[in-house]
């Protein structure tokens, strides 16, 4: 089962790792450096392989759309790189 997006523009980005923030919060970390928080809270947001290490480990290599990429990319003055 793969994650699932939002239908809004940005730019899909494979799952590196996962860690909890300070809410205890799973997070995924993006091959692009960006993070974006992936919740099991139903009945808003469904995903349950999130609780689990086993589940985790598969979703490592899936992609999630990266709106900051997608910011960035459309709007150079968002961009995170330094110029």
């Amino acid at each position: 089962m793969k994650p699932v997006q939002a239908k809004t523009a940005g730019t899909m980005r494979k799952i590196v790792d996962f860690r909890l923030d300070e809410s205890l919060d799973w997070v995924a970390e993006l091959e692009c450096g960006h993070e974006q928080h992936v919740r099991h809270n139903p009945p808003f947001t469904r995903a349950h392989w999130v609780t689990t290490p086993q589940g985790r480990l598969e979703h490592l290599g899936q992609e999630l759309n990266c709106l900051v990429c997608g910011i960035s990319e459309r709007n150079p003055v968002y961009s995170d790189s330094e110029g």
